[in-house]
């Protein structure tokens, strides 16, 4: 590293550190000085950056789109010194890993638009999480020791590979060719792998979905669930494509996101309701609800209001709008769950608004997932083993699982299979999908 990059790195990392002591919110705090402050109380890693906030920053809000990496470096560096000045201690124990997450980050793109032109760019991207891997950990840095006990470290800055050892790094005379880890002198992060797919009301007709595979690493691990509607931050990335049986090294590579944040979409709305937490009721809404609670007639308007543009069906529409709000789960003594909800079998006659109304009932419902029997599996509905290109088992969520806490439409049940259906018995009773695979 040359002088002149070591002396740009240090102004842009002063420049970032000017940015977070100054700025100041609406009501005159300085928001980000105050995020600081708070990290040791909460044992955080971590704090949220808002990108609209750097409007008047324009340098340093152009290096985002330019060098990513390069700025996201020079925030953690920024972050650490500030906080070395209040928790010196805290700061040293955690130092590797500080880092900010970008919310409102304005550049978004679909699944479809993530292509070869945004390799190392930052992106955000708007999809359903539809698998997770376990939580695995992660080597930063190594620590191995030879046969004649010498001790030498490695770093991994990119990537999952380790390099291969032939000598002893500490010293160039030994001959060992025996190395241990030694791991509680080694440094391991969380990491997972999640898959992120194209959300239904954004497919194309006749198209399917896309997907990209996602990394996940440190305190984002678990943030959401598969199922979620999420909006991610990230980095794109690039991995090699192994062939099968050859020598010779793949010139294909594939995509995948480096996360840096999680926002959650707000029900079925539009992109621009992001929440950093799942779905909460505002202080407005909850006025209104209030209101609404002390009319009269009440329960007759809310069930007028289910799926309007269908005449009649009024006691089929009260049973739908009970079996979409629900009621609270009973835990008895003896560790028995007695189930608030209720399941819904529509018969009729073709041609009655039974697909309609399951239709509104999915887009309406925070949390809902449409799907027909027609071409349904019990593996499809609740949950399918799958092994990852890197070689990790991983539960792929189905519909039943994907509409956890939420709401599940089964148009043309007739028309599965026997064996198939009884899949489903146990997620209706007992709200729960035992999963019991060999391999």
């Amino acid at each position: 590293m040359t002088a002149l990059e070591i002396k740009t790195k240090s102004a842009l990392s002063d420049e970032v550190k000017e940015f977070l002591k100054q700025h100041k919110d609406k009501q005159g705090s300085f928001k980000y000085v105050e995020q600081i402050d708070q990290m040791m109380p909460k044992n955080s890693r971590f704090i949220v950056i808002d990108y609209n906030d750097l409007v008047s920053h324009p340098h340093t809000e152009s290096k985002f789109n330019e060098n990513p990496d390069e700025i996201l470096t020079a925030f953690s560096r920024a972050i650490k010194e500030i906080l070395q000045e209040r928790f010196p201690q805290y700061a040293a124990k955690i130092k590797d890993q500080i880092r900010a997450r970008i919310i409102n980050y304005p550049v978004q793109r679909s699944l479809r638009q993530i292509n070869a032109e945004i390799i190392n760019k930052m992106t955000s991207v708007s999809g359903m999480l539809v698998r997770s891997s376990e939580i695995k950990p992660l080597a930063k840095e190594i620590t191995y020791k030879c046969s004649n006990n010498h001790e030498f470290g490695i770093t991994l800055e990119k990537g999952m590979t380790v390099p291969p050892l032939y000598r002893c790094g500490s010293d160039p005379k030994c001959t060992s060719k025996e190395f241990t880890i030694q791991p509680d002198k080694s440094r391991f992060i969380d990491f997972q792998i999640g898959r992120l797919q194209e959300l239904p009301e954004d497919l194309p007709p006749g198209q399917l979905p896309h997907y990209i595979d996602v990394t996940i690493k440190q305190d984002l691990v678990d943030n959401a669930r598969p199922g979620d509607r999420i909006i991610l931050t990230g980095i794109v990335r690039i991995e090699q494509e192994s062939l099968i049986g050859a020598r010779t090294t793949s010139g294909l590579y594939r995509l995948r996101i480096d996360a840096n944040n999680v926002e959650f979409l707000g029900g079925r709305g539009s992109k621009i309701s992001r929440k950093t937490q799942r779905e909460e009721t505002s202080p407005e809404e909850e006025k209104t609800i209030k209101s609404l609670a002390k009319l009269s007639d009440i329960y007759e308007r809310l069930i007028d209001s289910f799926a309007p543009h269908i005449q009649g069906h009024a006691l089929i529409k009260e049973a739908i709008l009970l079996l979409v709000v629900g009621s609270t789960q009973r835990l008895l003594q003896d560790g028995t769950k007695i189930r608030g909800d209720i399941n819904i079998f529509l018969v009729g006659d073709p041609g009655t608004a039974k697909s309609e109304m399951l239709k509104f009932c999915a887009r309406i419902a925070p949390r809902g997932l449409y799907t027909s029997g027609r071409g349904s599996t019990a593996a499809g509905l609740t949950a399918a083993v799958i092994r990852d290109k890197s070689g990790i088992m991983m539960l792929e969520a189905g519909a039943v699982v994907l509409g956890d806490q939420g709401l599940v439409c089964i148009d043309e049940f007739d028309k599965m299979k026997p064996e198939d259906r009884s899949a489903l018995h146990e997620v209706m009773e007992q709200q729960s999908a035992s999963i019991a695979k060999g391999g």
